[in-house]
C-alpha cells in the first residue's frame, strides 16, 4: 500500500485511509509508527508533531460516525433536500406577505385617488341649487299613503338607433320630464303625502365593448349629465310632496373597473351621486338624500310601517331574494324592489310583494341580438298602512 500522502489529500482524509487500511490489515503498522507519517506529511517543524493519541482519537470519533450510518448519502440527501423544501416554503411565504402588502397599498391608494376624484367633482358644481318658483311646495293635503318611486337602469351616455328603440342624452330628458309629470298625476289621484325615490344604475358605463362602441359620452360626463337631470327631477318632487327621500342602489353599468375581478368595493359612479345631490339640493330642506346602514349596495327604510329592501337586482333574483334577505338580516321584508332585468313586474314570494322596474334607456343593440327587447318603462307604488295599494306600469316613451 502506498503511504505517502496524495496531491489532493487533506489531513483528516489522509488519517482516514490510513486507518481504514490498519484496520482491514492493509497496513501493518502501530499508531505510533502512523503517527509518524502524518506529523512528516504535515509538519514542518517536530516541535508541531502531535502524538498517537491524538491521530488515534481523531481516526476514531470519524469511525463511530461512520459505523453510525451518520454519513450515509441517502439520508444526508434526505436532509438536504428537506432543508431546501422548507427555504422554498418561507421564501415563497414571503413572497405571498410581499404580494399582499403590496395589493393592500394599491387598494388603499386607489381608494385615495377615488375620494380626490369625488371631491373634485362636487367641487366643480358646488354651488347650491337657488330655491326658485319650481322649489315653493304646493303639498295642502295630508293623506294616508306615500309613494315609492323607481329610477332604475337609466343607462345615460349611451346612444340607441334601431328599428325598436331611439334614445340619446336628449330622449332621456323628455323620458324623465314625462316620469315626473306622471308621478305628479298619481299623487294628485292618491293624495300622497313623502315621496321615497330609489334610485339606481345612472349610467351606461364602460364594462362591455359593445357599449362602449354605443356610447357618445365618456364616464364623468355621463356622470354629470345625469346628476344635474336627477337634480332637477328632485327639486320638482320636492315642490309636491312634504318629504322626499332619496336611496341610491349601485349598480353593475356604473363600476368604474370593465372587469368585475378587478373592481373593488365602493368603486362606482352610482355612489358619487350622493355626495354630489346633496351639495346641489342643500337649500331643499325637504330633501333628504340617505345612507345605506346595512350594506353599501342594499337600502333599506320603513314606508307606512312597511318594511322595504331596495337593491339593483345584478346579484339577486325574484325567486331569491326574499329568502336572502330575510337570511342576512334577521327581518322579512314586506316590499322588495329590483332593478336589472329592464322589465316592468311583480312577484309575491311568501306574501312579499317584489317588485320590478324597467329601464329607462329601452333596447339597446345587446337586447336586440338576444331576442329581448322592452320599452323604456318604470314602477311607482302606493303604499298606505295595509301595503302594497297599486303598482302603476309608467311607459316613458
Amino acid at each position: 500500500m502506498d503511504v505517502k500522502r496524495q496531491p489532493t489529500e487533506t489531513e483528516s482524509a489522509y488519517i482516514w485511509r490510513l486507518g481504514q487500511a490498519k484496520d482491514n490489515g492493509i497496513l501493518d503498522l502501530t499508531w505510533t509508527k502512523i503517527a509518524n507519517l502524518i506529523n512528516k506529511e504535515f509538519r514542518e517543524d517536530i516541535s508541531e508533531y502531535r502524538s498517537e493519541s491524538a491521530y488515534r482519537k481523531k481516526y476514531a470519533i470519524a469511525k463511530e460516525f461512520a459505523e453510525g450510518n451518520v454519513f450515509k448519502s441517502t439520508s444526508y440527501s434526505s436532509d438536504i433536500s428537506q432543508q431546501i423544501q422548507e427555504l422554498q416554503k418561507e421564501r415563497i411565504k414571503l413572497s405571498d406577505a410581499r404580494t399582499d402588502y403590496n395589493r393592500l397599498v394599491r387598494r388603499e391608494a386607489r381608494k385615495e385617488s377615488y375620494a380626490d376624484m369625488v371631491k373634485n367633482i362636487i367641487c366643480e358644481n358646488v354651488d347650491p341649487i337657488k330655491i326658485g318658483t319650481e322649489g315653493v311646495n304646493q303639498y295642502y293635503g295630508h293623506g294616508n299613503n306615500d309613494l315609492l318611486i323607481h329610477i332604475s337602469d337609466i343607462h345615460t351616455g349611451i346612444e340607441i338607433h334601431n328599428w325598436k328603440n331611439n334614445f340619446d342624452e336628449n330622449i332621456l330628458k323628455t323620458h324623465l320630464e314625462k316620469y315626473v309629470s306622471e308621478i305628479i298625476k298619481i299623487q294628485q289621484r292618491h293624495y300622497s303625502e313623502n315621496a321615497f325615490v330609489v334610485i339606481g344604475e345612472i349610467i351606461s358605463g364602460i364594462i362591455h365593448n359593445n357599449l362602449r362602441l354605443q356610447n357618445n359620452m365618456d364616464m364623468m360626463e355621463q356622470f354629470k349629465y345625469i346628476s344635474e337631470l336627477l337634480s332637477s327631477v328632485l327639486v320638482e318632487l320636492s315642490g309636491r310632496f312634504k318629504q322626499v327621500y332619496v336611496y341610491v342602489t349601485p349598480g353593475n353599468h356604473s363600476r368604474i373597473s370593465p372587469k368585475k375581478e378587478d373592481a373593488l368595493d365602493g368603486e362606482n359612479m352610482d355612489v358619487l351621486l350622493g355626495f354630489y345631490l346633496r351639495a346641489r339640493l342643500q337649500n331643499y330642506k325637504n330633501i333628504s338624500i340617505c345612507e345605506n346602514i346595512i350594506d353599501p349596495e342594499i337600502a333599506s327604510f320603513v314606508v307606512r310601517g312597511k318594511k322595504v329592501f331596495a337593491a339593483h337586482g345584478h346579484k339577486d333574483s325574484p325567486q331569491n331574494v326574499v329568502q336572502n334577505f330575510t337570511l342576512m338580516f334577521g327581518m322579512r321584508p314586506d316590499i322588495v324592489l329590483l332593478g336589472h332585468r329592464h322589465t316592468n313586474g311583480m312577484t309575491t314570494v311568501s306574501d312579499v310583494k317584489v317588485i320590478e322596474s324597467g329601464c329607462c334607456s329601452g333596447s339597446d343593440q345587446y337586447a336586440v341580438s338576444i331576442r329581448k327587447t322592452n320599452r323604456p318603462e318604470q314602477t311607482v307604488s302606493v303604499v298606505d298602512n295595509n301595503g302594497l295599494v297599486c303598482l302603476y306600469d309608467i311607459q316613458l316613451d
